[in-house]
Order: structure tokens, then C-alpha cells, then sequence
């Protein structure tokens, strides 16, 4: 580490230098060093102007892994985890930005999968740029819950229903923070990438991560970083707007890797045609109206958690049958899915999800 870069002000003035430099000309930054100025920011003393250069620095040069790495391992400081007495934990990696095209079924993912016995949590935060669409905090929030529940509440939720939903702004208020700074940056940083990956609640054996994406390049980054997160497996899904529902009329494209992860991520792997599924071919549900979204989803969830027909239940039972079946050796991807319609027709799911919703 030079001289300059031995005060926290002096490293992200020495990072901007190295990145900030011009087309195909930026350099990278060593792992320590994004580190060391993740943290500065994160400390609220940075300046706004030098963070915003840096963020958008890194996102104009592409990050390297080890500056994810560095990056990540700032962000993993901001917060405790706090362990539940369950074996094995799924957590949910939805956008924390929200869907802004589609009315997505992903908030209704966690109940479905505890009443199968997987206990499942979210975490996310009401609203963030730059999409600034529909959360699970929004919907949640509608349906009666307090979405700014406390970790501890959120783990006994876990051990006593199998779900549980945490706000980032109860976990890691640090990052939080940052919310203002990224709106005004306009545009998606790293920090949008990384902050799914977070794990502010542990299972006592296996921590599993469960991760939408949408371009080519994020699979080996994101299994890159869950292996240094911690988690005991990684499941990357193809999903409408990088979201956990895949479409309902493209073939299934899954990763699912069990540490140690590969270095490398080489191709996508085709699963199942959707023909063999007992589901409609129809694309996801299109938001109607942006004044009345959030509305519309909780709307629509309820309906599919009563067993309703429709785009939104073949929505939910296939998303949530993909995670079952990845998970359950003994089903097939049909039997997963006809076992989450089966949740859906008896009430168990929605059950579930009301005591989540009054329960905290």
C-alpha cells in the first residue's frame, strides 16, 4: 500500500485515479484496497461526489472479481449475523429494486416453500433506485405486516412458521443509508449486485442462497461471492427482470452448485421443457397500473396462495416447484410443482403467509 493510501481519504482518491481513468483505460484496484474504501463509504464520512465516481468508476470499467470481493468484504462488516435454530435456511435473493414490468409472485415463494417443510426467509428494503418498483416490503407492508420487524423477531418467525422477512435498513443501517447517494447516481452500481448476497440471518448446519439473474456475465460472479459469503449451496435462476419466477413460456435455465463452488461458471443448463409441466404457456402477468401495483400483486398472490387458477398460480407453483424440486432429490421437477399446486388447493401455503403477515 503506497503512502497515499494510507489514510481512508487517500485510498479512495488513489482508488478513482486507478479506475476513473477513460475509455478502456481504467485499471484495477486490488481486493484490500476496494475493501478499505467500501468501508470508508459505508462509515458515512466519504464524500458523496468521490463515492459516486468510485461506484460508477468501477460499473464504467466492469469490476473485477477481486474487486467484488473487496467490495463484499466491506459490506459483510456492516452487519452481525444472527443464527436460527433451523438446520437448513433458503434465502431468498429477489432484486431489492423491485419489478416495475411484471406483477412478480416471488413474495409468496417463502410460505409455499415453509409449508413444505424448507424453511425460507427474504430480505430486502422498501424502495431503491433505479428501478424503484414493486418490493416484497411494499406488499408485505399492504397485507398488515410490520416489514420493519427486528432480526430477532424475523428468526423467531423462521423457527416458529419456516419464514420470515427482514429489511435491510433493521440489519445493516450502514448500507442503508447509502440509499440517497444511489438514487442520485441514477444508475445500478455494485453495490445492487452484492447487497442480495448478504446473509443476515444463518441456518445452525446449511445456509442456502437462492439468486435470480438475467445477464450472462453475473452466474460466476454471484457463485463467486456466495462462496465467500459463506453459503453451504448456490441456485441461479433465469428469472423475469433478474427476479426468482422464471417465464412460463421459455425453457427452465438453472445453476445449482454445492461448496465448494467451481471457479468457473462455463454454460447454462437446460432443465425441463415447460411442455411437460402441468401449467399454462403464457408469459408473466404485466403490471397494470403503477398507481395501484403493489395492490395489484397482493391481489394476485392471494388469489394464487387460495388456489385460484390463473397466471399467477402457475407462476408461483413453478417457481417455488423449481427451488422444491433442486433441493428434494426424490422429485422431479412435475412432482415438485404438482406438490406446490397441492399447498396451494389445501390452504397450507396460505396459512403460512398469514402468519407471517400477523405475526409480527
Amino acid at each position: 500500500m503506497t503512502l497515499l493510501q494510507n489514510s481512508e481519504q487517500g485510498a479512495i482518491r488513489h482508488a478513482i485515479q486507478e479506475i476513473a481513468v477513460g475509455p478502456d483505460r481504467g485499471r484495477d484496484i486490488e481486493r484490500d484496497h476496494a475493501r478499505q474504501v467500501m468501508h470508508f463509504i459505508l462509515s458515512g464520512q466519504a464524500d458523496d461526489v468521490q463515492s459516486a465516481v468510485f461506484l460508477i468508476g468501477l460499473r464504467m470499467k466492469r469490476e473485477s472479481i477481486n474487486e467484488f470481493s473487496g467490495l463484499l468484504d466491506a459490506l459483510q462488516t456492516s452487519y452481525t449475523p444472527v443464527t436460527a435454530k433451523v438446520n437448513d435456511l433458503l434465502c431468498l435473493a429477489d432484486p431489492f429494486n423491485g419489478y416495475a414490468r411484471t406483477t412478480s409472485m416471488t413474495p409468496f415463494i417463502a410460505p409455499v416453500l415453509a409449508a413444505n417443510g424448507m424453511a425460507a426467509m427474504m430480505h430486502g428494503v422498501e424502495t431503491v433506485g433505479p428501478k424503484h418498483g414493486v418490493t416484497a416490503h411494499k406488499v408485505y407492508r399492504l397485507a398488515g405486516m410490520n416489514a420493519l420487524q427486528s432480526t430477532a423477531k424475523a428468526v423467531a418467525q423462521l423457527e416458529e412458521i419456516g419464514c420470515a422477512y427482514l429489511d435491510q435498513s433493521m440489519y445493516s443501517p450502514s448500507l442503508f443509508n447509502l440509499q440517497s447517494l444511489r438514487d442520485r447516481m441514477v444508475k445500478r452500481t455494485a453495490l445492487t449486485t452484492l447487497e442480495r448476497l448478504l446473509t443476515p440471518i444463518r441456518a445452525v448446519d446449511r445456509t442456502h442462497l437462492v439468486l435470480g439473474y438475467v445477464h450472462k456475465a453475473y452466474p460466476e460472479i454471484y457463485t463467486r461471492a456466495a462462496q465467500q459469503a459463506g453459503y453451504k449451496s448456490v441456485l441461479l435462476l433465469k428469472g423475469v427482470e433478474g427476479g426468482l419466477a422464471p417465464s412460463l413460456n421459455k425453457p427452465l435455465r438453472q445453476f445449482f452448485f454445492e461448496a465448494p463452488f467451481p471457479e468457473q461458471v462455463d454454460e447454462e443448463k437446460q432443465v425441463i421443457e415447460l411442455g411437460e409441466l402441468p401449467l399454462s404457456k403464457v408469459p408473466a402477468l404485466k403490471i397494470l397500473s403503477s398507481e395501484n401495483a403493489v395492490e395489484e400483486c397482493l391481489q394476485a398472490g392471494l388469489n394464487a396462495l387460495k388456489g385460484q387458477p390463473g397466471v399467477a398460480r402457475d407462476s408461483l407453483a413453478l417457481a417455488a416447484g423449481q427451488i422444491l424440486f433442486t433441493h428434494n432429490e426424490s422429485l422431479t421437477l412435475v412432482q415438485a410443482v404438482e406438490k406446490v399446486q397441492n399447498c396451494l388447493d389445501n390452504g397450507s401455503a396460505l396459512a403460512r403467509f398469514d402468519a407471517m403477515i400477523s405475526n409480527t
